[in-house]
């Protein structure tokens, strides 16, 4: 039981390079705020975050009501701009990424529908990133601090991206489990992604593409579901590779067939399919925008 413990707390106090912190700590941002300058683009600024008859605000509590009572509706979304452009550059990173969160959770309470599963998830990064040393590299701040003879260490805590890992995985292993619909199976004849590809709402191209490729997008259902559902096997991937000088022939076949490298290819196949054939907007881009949590630090520092 010692011996768990101690390695328990040694795990959670290893130290990395910041390499993938500042990456999700750029990349979240600058979808972020896309995100949010392409409301302004549409000129939606005004009609959800006003009131009746001006716009279409349904505040859901009191300090919600009181900022749209006062016109403040399109402050808050001017802050969370600012907020968002000051993550990606790295200024005043920690009280950014607070500000951020905060104004973004006003938006939601101002308008409800406007908030979906990319947002709230975009939030509770941006609490982790907080307290986490993400500014410590590719950032004003570590310019800063260089600058009056402090710099940032070269190594910082590891845990915060342990935690991005665990978020991302449970993510998609959640949304696994909840497609129970028999369009997600061979009942329902691997149907889903061609009813979304085709679904008017949010479709980007007209149906008759689906008589060419159905067959692909049966595909492309079972290996949706087959990667969501394996998301928890990513940790014993992942720490095969980190183990890869022990023995072990279960440790080589997963090291040697690759994995880990197959599942994250997947997973960015499946995005960049969702953002090619949908409009589902910012969420494609943010998932991706998580990715750099799935490598090992030596691996992206080779690449950075």
């Amino acid at each position: 039981m010692k011996r768990a413990w101690h390695a328990w707390v040694s795990l959670w106090d290893r130290t990395e390079p910041p390499v993938a912190l500042a990456f999700v700590r750029m990349y979240v941002a600058v979808a972020l705020l896309a995100d949010l300058l392409r409301i302004a683009a549409l000129g939606l600024v005004g009609p959800l975050y006003a009131a009746a008859p001006d716009g279409y605000a349904m505040p859901a509590t009191d300090l919600a009501r009181a900022l749209v009572e006062r016109g403040l509706g399109p402050t808050v979304w001017a802050v969370a701009v600012i907020a968002a452009a000051c993550v990606a550059l790295g200024f005043a990173t920690r009280v950014a990424c607070v500000v951020l969160v905060l104004a973004m959770a006003q938006l939601a309470h101002i308008a409800p529908d406007s908030d979906r599963g990319i947002h709230m998830i975009f939030r509770v990064v941006l609490a982790i990133l907080a307290l986490s040393q993400s500014h410590a590299r590719w950032s004003i701040d570590a310019w800063l601090w260089a600058r009056l003879g402090r710099p940032f260490p070269a190594l910082v805590p590891a845990w915060p991206r342990y935690l991005l890992l665990l978020q991302l995985l449970w993510i998609y292993f959640s949304a696994g489990i909840q497609k129970a619909g028999a369009e997600w199976g061979p009942w329902g004849g691997f149907l889903a992604v061609a009813n979304t590809a085709t679904d008017p709402s949010y479709a980007r191209f007209d149906p008759a593409w689906l008589e060419t490729f159905l067959p692909l997008t049966r595909v492309a259902t079972a290996g949706t579901l087959l990667f969501e559902l394996t998301a928890p096997l990513y940790l014993v991937w992942l720490y095969c590779a980190e183990t890869a000088d022990r023995p072990g022939r279960t440790r080589a076949w997963v090291n040697k067939l690759r994995l880990r490298w197959i599942w994250i290819a997947l997973g960015v196949a499946f995005h960049l399919g969702l953002a090619l054939t949908t409009t589902l907007g910012v969420f494609p881009w943010g998932m991706l925008a998580l990715y750099p949590v799935l490598f090992r630090p030596r691996e992206l520092s080779r690449g950075a």
